[in-house]
């Protein structure tokens, strides 16, 4: 398999993924998660020779995504400390629950979840709806693995009180 049939292969496989996270990252800035991820796909496709083999693909395209995320928010002079993040922008997992309570407690989570400053949102995006270990957040961000632990506490706190705020009894 030659260098441009892998790099479909990967595409094919990562973009439905790293699209539904970029989804979650960029909810609410008015930037599109499609334009972002075009950008990412050029940009790895060029630099393709620079992708280490120690480091998984999917990080490695996270990575890029969002830096071209933070560049077109700078570019934006796109500031915001608490999202406005539209709710049905969050795609946890399946919304193809059972029960309608089910289904109202993942509506209130992506309501909260929207109510975190980014710094921390980020995290949760990443660990809880994505799924990237702490090792595949510190690649992708460039934070140690511990300092990530320790924001994920404070934005399991906050979450907590956010959804208590809204009337969720969390007992």
């Amino acid at each position: 398999m030659g260098r441009d049939d892998w790099f479909e292969k990967q595409i094919d496989e990562l973009y439905p993924r790293l699209h539904r996270s970029m989804k979650a990252y960029l909810a609410g800035s008015g930037v599109e998660a499609e334009d972002i991820l075009q950008e990412t796909f050029l940009k790895a496709y060029k630099n393709i020779d620079q992708f280490e083999g120690n480091a998984n693909m999917y990080t490695w395209l996270y990575s890029i995504a969002r830096n071209k995320c933070i560049d077109e928010f700078r570019k934006r002079k796109y500031e915001s400390n608490r999202s406005s993040i539209p709710v049905e922008e969050y795609n946890i997992e399946s919304d193809e629950f059972k029960s309608k309570d089910q289904q109202e407690d993942t509506e209130l989570l992506k309501e909260a979840i929207s109510e975190l400053p980014e710094l921390l949102r980020s995290i949760v995006v990443m660990k809880s709806i994505d799924g990237l270990t702490y090792p595949e957040i510190s690649d992708v961000t460039g934070v140690n693995e511990q300092t990530l632990k320790n924001r994920m506490f404070r934005a399991r706190k906050q979450l907590a009180d956010i959804l208590k705020k809204m009337g969720v009894n969390q007992s």
